[in-house]
């Protein structure tokens, strides 16, 4: 309502006061920032609106999923997006939905994977880049890198010595393994041939291993 949207101060991406020349023309040609983080328990008064209002919804899933799905639904075919957020709904279970949504409605450029690595001082965000392309291509392909260390004098330099090619075989439903063919083919025979530990033990994994 009017009084809600005066209360919240609202904003229209499309309205006067926004955008609405670009959202008129299909959208931005680029998103890109570093959204809050927010863990999910902060999230409760608001989970039933991301619930009616976001297609990455998952009732444990951090405030930035929604902020990717949002960056993304701004752009315009073809436009680039490009976040760092934290690596965790990579292969978390509340990442699934969010994993479906960048696999269904974007092609994946780059991965850029900082581990344990304080990116971030006094933070640990198990910080990512991830750069995506507002579109979807059959067998697509992505660039991967693993970073290390933070010993360098350009990350661009870092990326193209430690990176490899990927394709969508690393973007598992369960989690995104994001290793390259051989190590791909080691995981699927070895899930072929045992019993997940989940399974296991009927999916009662509560606090991992201490």
């Amino acid at each position: 309502s009017d009084e809600e949207f005066k209360c919240v101060n609202a904003f229209d991406w499309a309205g006067k006061n926004g955008f609405p020349e670009i959202m008129n023309a299909d959208g931005f040609d680029c998103v890109i920032g570093n959204p809050p983080y927010v863990r999910q328990e902060m999230l409760s008064e608001y989970k039933e609106y991301f619930q009616n209002h976001f297609k990455v919804y998952h009732g444990v899933a951090d405030l930035y999923a929604y902020f990717i799905e949002r960056g993304v639904s701004l752009l315009k075919s073809g436009g680039r997006f490009s976040y760092i957020v934290a690596n965790k709904w990579m292969r978390a279970n509340y990442g699934w939905p969010l994993r479906e949504f960048i696999k269904n409605n974007a092609q994946i450029d780059k991965l850029i994977d900082f581990g344990e690595l304080p990116v971030f001082e006094k933070a640990a965000t198990f910080p990512s880049i991830i750069v995506l392309i507002k579109n979807k291509l059959q067998n697509q392909s992505f660039e991967f890198a693993q970073i290390k260390t933070l010993d360098f004098d350009s990350l661009t330099d870092m990326i193209s010595h430690v990176s490899k090619i990927l394709d969508e075989r690393a973007l598992g439903n369960e989690g995104w393994t994001l290793s390259d063919l051989k190590e791909t083919e080691l995981l699927d025979k070895l899930k072929k041939n045992s019993i997940p530990l989940g399974e296991y033990v009927e999916g009662k994994i509560f606090y991992g291993i201490k």
